[in-house]
């Protein structure tokens, strides 16, 4: 075989191994670019779906933020307005404790206080209320009680007592008194 003959054919086997070469190379760079961008479309999805969720959460997270504020926001508009309320009770407590009809409820409430102790009772009272009492025949044990208005009862024998205070009455009907005035009778 002549040189220039084996010198054609290493130069064909040359040409024909770098073409094989160049479409490998080929055909690996777009095998990588598909990789690539398969991979990157993947990244940019979870980057779209990890964003929408901490957005859901801190939207939930804001929403309800807000919505605490607001309840606490009615919460104390009401309970403000119950203080307003109760002390304009109080101050209904106090114009009927000077009032004409006072006498009257004073003897009402000592029949039931009476009824309720067995009998004789004696009482503590306004210093205020002590003519009523006497009046009414109930003996005064004390009249230096510091009150709205009422009195607080002893039995004759001491072992029972009831209180039927003005503040004492409130404070054991607050609850209905606070349903009342938010209408949830």
């Amino acid at each position: 075989m002549p040189a220039e003959t084996l010198l054609k054919e290493v130069e064909d086997r040359r040409r024909k191994a770098l073409e094989q070469l160049e479409a490998d190379y080929a055909s690996k760079r777009a095998e990588i670019q598909k990789r690539t961008q398969d991979e990157i479309a993947y990244i940019q999805e979870s980057g779209r779906k990890e964003a929408r969720s901490q957005s859901e959460r801190e939207q939930t997270r804001i929403t309800g933020a807000a919505k605490l504020q607001a309840k606490k926001m009615i919460f104390d508009a009401t309970e403000k307005m119950l203080e307003v309320n109760v002390a304009a009770l109080r101050k209904v407590m106090a114009d009927l404790a000077q009032s004409k009809e006072y006498p009257d409820l004073l003897a009402r409430m000592v029949k039931s206080a009476s009824a309720r102790l067995g009998g004789k009772m004696s009482v503590e009272c306004r210093p205020a209320d002590e003519p009523v009492f006497k009046k009414l025949g109930v003996p005064v044990t004390s009249s230096k009680l510091n009150t709205i208005g009422g009195f607080r009862a002893d039995s004759e024998d001491g072992s029972l007592q009831l209180d039927l205070t003005f503040e004492e009455i409130l404070r054991n009907h607050e609850e209905a008194a606070r349903a009342s005035i938010l209408g949830k009778e």
